[in-house]
């Protein structure tokens, strides 16, 4: 399960970059990655221009990175449920189709998305 925040908008303007990373981070994350740059900037009481920059500050990356790497993730964390389907999984991250997805995830971790419940099994495979 997810937690919810409900940081005040209007107080990320003022708050240091440690309070603003955070608040755009759980707000991403919260969204599953399935946010337009417009709608993260609006949801700040940002400008877009100004959020494309604060971004790049920030995180050292650009904002569809930021949002990719953030889908990955929490793919990440979903291939390693058992009955999760890869479609699922893919639809529930706002991909438009199962191979955006495994594009998407192994251009960011260099592995096909089907080879990491293979990997973790492998990992904790009991010697014998």
């Amino acid at each position: 399960s997810k937690s919810r925040s409900n940081f005040p908008r209007k107080n990320v303007r003022h708050a240091n970059r440690d309070a603003q990373s955070g608040a755009i981070m759980t707000y991403l994350t919260q969204k599953n990655g399935q946010v337009s740059l417009k709608e993260a900037a609006e949801y700040c009481c940002y400008q877009a221009n100004y959020y494309t920059r604060l971004y790049r500050k920030l995180f050292a990356t650009d904002f569809v990175h930021l949002r990719r790497n953030i889908r990955i993730n929490l793919a990440e964390d979903q291939l390693l449920l058992p009955n999760k389907k890869l479609e699922e999984i893919a639809d529930e991250l706002g991909y438009q189709d199962l191979s955006s997805f495994s594009k998407a995830f192994a251009e960011s971790t260099g592995f096909f998305a089907r080879q990491i419940p293979e990997k973790i099994w492998h990992k904790n495979k009991p010697l014998t």
